[in-house]
């Protein structure tokens, strides 16, 4: 049996950097002359060469550190332009271009802006990710730092762990506490049609979910089977 393997975007596009590069290189090569040794400024190639070869680094950084998303595609996008600027600036150096020849300025002056605003979007959507992140672990860190009973399936606490936090709300405080009960409809018609590791899968996912939307105050607990609970109420003590 042949097995095809298909690339994936996020693959791909490493490649594609890499081969927009080679391609720059060969057009250089086409139409330009090597310069004499006398006439090449080899502090500029160490300056230039060594920020190209660090704007390489990080964009493997990028591709091995994140998942495949269009903020990974806006950081790695604007790295690869910040090479592509350097990396001409570099060729610069060493080939010379006739006088009727334009396009290598729109790569070495038209990349780097394009490339720093790329950047600059992957890095402010990749700190609103952050935050999402952050705000998702501040709501599990009292119940990691209590070490409490886990439910064996999510990453939530379980029905006994419910009951005591309710029982402390009811103890310590005079305000109303609102219980919301999640129930999810044909749940077991879903996870017969899914198999069981994909319907264990769509309960993991959907308690993810849950918690990303809840304040850091509430507590949400999987009380049993595909049903849900969450209390809305002051600080958990």
């Amino acid at each position: 049996t042949t097995e095809i393997y298909t690339l994936s975007l996020h693959d791909a596009l490493p490649i594609c950097h890499l081969a927009t590069g080679l391609c720059i290189l060969i057009l250089n090569l086409a139409v330009g002359a090597l310069k004499p040794a006398a006439d090449i400024a080899w502090l500029d190639i160490a300056g230039e060469g060594g920020a190209a070869l660090l704007s390489l680094m990080w964009t493997f950084f990028i591709f091995n550190s994140r998942p495949a998303g269009w903020v990974t595609r806006l950081l790695s996008g604007g790295l690869a332009f910040i090479f592509f600027s350097y990396w001409q600036d570099v060729l610069d150096e060493f080939i010379q271009l006739p006088a009727h020849v334009h396009w290598d300025h729109w790569v070495e002056s038209g990349s780097m802006p394009l490339g720093m605003i790329l950047l600059t979007l992957g890095i402010y959507h990749w700190h609103r990710e952050q935050r999402a992140i952050n705000r998702q672990l501040l709501k599990r860190e009292r119940i990691f730092r209590e070490h409490r009973s886990f439910d064996a399936l999510t990453p939530l606490s379980d029905a006994r762990y419910l009951r005591e936090q309710l029982a402390l709300e009811l103890q310590h405080t005079q305000q109303p506490v609102s219980l919301i009960m999640i129930d999810l409809d044909c749940f077991d018609h879903s996870r017969r049609l899914l198999g069981s590791a994909d319907g264990d899968r769509l309960l993991r996912e959907l308690s993810e979910l849950l918690v990303l939307n809840l304040r850091q105050k509430d507590l949400l607990c999987r009380y049993a089977g595909d049903r849900f609970a969450v209390e809305i109420g002051r600080a958990h003590v």
